[in-house]
C-alpha cells in the first residue's frame, strides 16, 4: 500500500461517506449524544480501514467486512478497557451519588452497552463500506479484460 494509491484513498473516501451516513441516521434517531462520539467514531473507522486495507488482498468484498469489523472492535475494545473500564468496581454503589439517587450506570455497565451497541451496528456498516468499495475500485471482477 502506497499513499500514491488511488484505490486506497478512494477506499477511504468510501469509508468516511459511509460512516457520515451512519452518524447522520444516529443522530437523528437519537442514539448519538456527543459530537466527540462522532469524532471518534469517524478516526476510529479511518484507522480501522487503514489497518484492513493494508491486511486485505483484493479478493472478496465479505473479507474486507471481516477486517473492518475486526479490527475497528479490537481497537475501541483497547481503548474502553484502558480508559474507562474500573478494573476496581467491587458492584457496590459509587460513594459519590447521593442515596435518594434511585438510577445510575457505572463505567463497567457502560462499557458493556457501547460494545453491545457496537456490536449491532457496525456489523452492517463495515458491510455496506466493504460492498461499495469492492464495486466501485475493482469494475473488472468477473474476469474481462
Amino acid at each position: 500500500m502506497k499513499l500514491t494509491d488511488r484505490r486506497f484513498w478512494k477506499f477511504e473516501a468510501i469509508v468516511l461517506i459511509c460512516t457520515s451516513i451512519c452518524i447522520f441516521i444516529l443522530w437523528i434517531n437519537h442514539l448519538l449524544w456527543f459530537n466527540f462520539a462522532a469524532i471518534a467514531f469517524c478516526c476510529l473507522f479511518l484507522v480501522g480501514g487503514i489497518m484492513a486495507w493494508k491486511l486485505y488482498k483484493g479478493n472478496q468484498w465479505w473479507k474486507l467486512a471481516g477486517y473492518l469489523f475486526l479490527i475497528t472492535t479490537v481497537l475501541l475494545a483497547i481503548v474502553l478497557f484502558s480508559f474507562v473500564w474500573d478494573w476496581n468496581d467491587n458492584g457496590e454503589r459509587p460513594a459519590n451519588l447521593s442515596p435518594d439517587e434511585g438510577h445510575y450506570i457505572t463505567n463497567n455497565e457502560l462499557v458493556g452497552i457501547i460494545m453491545l451497541l457496537w456490536l449491532i451496528c457496525v456489523p452492517i456498516l463495515s458491510c455496506a463500506i466493504s460492498y461499495i468499495a469492492k464495486r466501485v475500485l475493482c469494475k473488472n471482477d468477473r474476469g474481462e479484460q
